[in-house]
C-alpha cells in the first residue's frame, strides 16, 4: 500500500509538472517541442531551432520552457548553471527587435558556452542590432570563454548604422581585452552580415579601416573582425512614406489637389458646378475628362487586388501546409508516446512474469527442503529404533550364553560329586 501511495504521489507530481510546462509554453505543441529540443541539446550539445518560423512570443515561451525543464529534471542545481551547448541556431524564424532581447539574454547566460550563434534569416533591423551588439562583447565571469567565435546575421534587414555598431563594438572589446590580458590576442570574430541592406559596403569598410577598426572581408593576420561576403547586399530598405496631410473638417483635402488648385471632382467627371466652381478646370477635359485615367487607375487597383489575393492565398496555403505538418508531427509524437507506453506495459508484464517465476521457484525449493528435512528425521528415527532393537537383542543373547555356560558348569560339578 505504501508503494502504491508513492506511485500515486509521483504521478500527481509529474502531472502537475506537465501542466505547468504546457502553461508556460502556451500549448502542448510548444511543450513537446521544448522537451524534444532539451533531449537533442543534451545529446548533441546543440540547440537547433532553425526553420520553425517562430514569432517573438513563441521563442520567448520556448526558452522559458527550457528553463523549467532544466529545473524539474534536476540539471540546474545552481542559480546560474550554463546549459551543455556549443552551438545556438535560431535561424529561419521571425525574430524582430521586440524579441531579440530574450534570445541575447539566453545566449549570454544559459548558452554562454556556445562558440557559434546563428541568427540568420530573421527580421532583425538596426534597432535589433543594438541588442545583438551584446553578443560581440566580453562574456560574464561564469563562462569558460571570453568571446564567441562566429555570429551569423546574414539574411536580415540590418542597415549601415546597425552593421557599423556591431563591427565597432566587436573590435573595441577585443582590443581592450588584448591590452588588459597582457598581449593575449583573442580569436578573430567571424561576423557574417551578407544579404542584408547595407548601402555601399566597400566604402563602409574603408571608412572603418580609416578609424583603425581592423575589419576586412578577407582573412588577414591582424584582422579582428572577419566579414565574409560582405559586399553581397540587397538594396537598402525604403523609407516609410510620410502620412498625407489631413484636410479640413469637411474633407477639403479629398476634393482639392493643393499643389495645382485643380478641381478634383472635375478630373473625376463628377463636377456639375460649371463656371461657378471656385477651382480650376484644366484644359483638355470636357467635363468627363478623367474617365480614361479612372479606368487605368481601376485596372491598376484591380491588378494590385489580384496580386494581394494571390499572395494571401499563397500565405494561406503555406499556413495550411504548416498546420498539416504540425498535425503530422503531433501524430508522430502521439505514436511515439503510444509505442513508449506499450514498451513500458510490456516491460511491466515481463517483470510480473519474472516475479511469478521466481516465486514459484522459491516455493518449490522450500518444499524440497522441507521434504528432505522430514526424510532425514524419519531416517534418524528409524535408525534409533533399529539400533535399540539390535542392542536389546544382543544383550539377551549375551545373558542366554552366560546362563547356558553357568548351567554347564553346575552340571559338571554335580557329575564330579557323583
Amino acid at each position: 500500500s505504501s508503494h502504491s501511495c508513492m506511485e500515486r504521489a509521483a504521478r500527481a507530481t509529474n502531472l502537475s509538472e506537465e501542466d505547468a510546462l504546457v502553461k508556460i509554453c502556451g500549448g502542448e505543441d510548444m511543450a513537446e517541442l521544448a522537451k524534444r529540443l532539451w533531449d537533442e541539446m543534451t545529446d548533441k550539445a546543440r540547440l537547433d531551432i532553425h526553420g520553425k518560423r517562430l514569432s517573438d512570443d513563441a521563442v520567448g515561451a520556448l526558452l522559458k520552457g527550457l528553463h523549467m525543464i532544466a529545473r524539474t529534471s534536476g540539471f540546474q542545481t545552481e542559480r546560474i548553471k550554463p546549459f551543455p551547448i556549443k552551438e545556438l541556431d535560431f535561424s529561419g524564424n521571425e525574430i524582430t527587435a521586440k524579441g531579440i532581447g530574450d534570445v541575447v539574454q539566453f545566449a549570454r547566460t544559459q548558452g554562454c558556452e556556445a562558440s557559434l550563434v546563428d541568427l540568420s534569416d530573421n527580421m532583425l533591423d538596426d534597432e535589433a542590432a543594438t541588442e545583438v551588439a551584446r553578443l560581440v562583447k566580453n562574456y560574464s565571469s561564469f563562462a569558460t570563454q571570453s568571446f564567441i567565435d562566429q555570429l551569423l546575421l546574414n539574411g536580415n534587414q540590418i542597415g549601415k548604422s546597425g552593421a557599423t555598431k556591431l563591427i565597432q563594438y566587436a573590435h573595441w572589446e577585443r582590443d581592450r581585452y588584448k591590452q588588459e590580458a597582457g598581449g593575449k590576442t583573442p580569436l578573430c570574430l567571424k561576423l557574417n552580415l551578407s544579404d542584408n541592406c547595407i548601402d555601399r559596403p566597400d566604402e563602409m569598410i574603408s571608412e572603418l579601416q580609416g578609424k583603425r577598426i581592423k575589419c576586412s572581408d578577407s582573412m588577414e593576420d591582424d584582422t579582428t573582425v572577419f566579414l565574409p561576403d560582405f559586399t553581397d547586399q540587397r538594396d537598402p530598405m525604403p523609407t516609410r512614406p510620410s502620412k498625407p496631410s489631413i484636410g479640413s473638417r469637411y474633407g477639403a483635402a479629398s476634393r482639392l489637389d493643393r499643389s495645382s488648385g485643380e478641381c478634383f471632382d472635375f478630373m473625376k467627371g463628377r463636377c456639375y458646378r460649371g463656371s461657378s466652381c471656385k477651382f480650376q478646370h484644366p484644359s483638355g477635359f470636357n467635363g468627363r475628362g478623367g474617365r480614361d485615367d479612372d479606368r487605368d487607375r481601376d485596372r491598376d487597383r484591380d491588378r494590385r487586388d489580384r496580386d494581394r489575393d494571390r499572395d494571401r492565398d499563397r500565405d494561406r496555403d503555406r499556413e495550411r501546409e504548416r498546420d498539416r505538418e504540425r498535425e503530422r508531427e503531433r501524430d508522430r509524437s502521439r505514436e511515439r508516446d503510444r509505442s513508449r507506453e506499450r514498451g513500458r506495459r510490456d516491460d511491466r508484464y515481463d517483470d510480473r512474469r519474472r516475479d511469478e517465476r521466481d516465486d514459484r521457484r522459491y516455493d518449490d525449493e522450500r518444499r524440497d527442503r522441507s521434504s528432505r528435512e522430514d526424510e532425514r528425521k524419519r531416517d534418524r528415527r528409524d535408525y534409533g529404533r533399529d539400533y535399540g532393537r539390535d542392542y536389546g537383542r544382543g544383550r539377551r543373547d549375551d545373558e542366554m550364553k552366560k546362563d547356558s555356560s553357568r548351567n554347564g558348569r553346575y552340571r559338571e560339578a554335580d557329575e564330579d560329586d557323583d
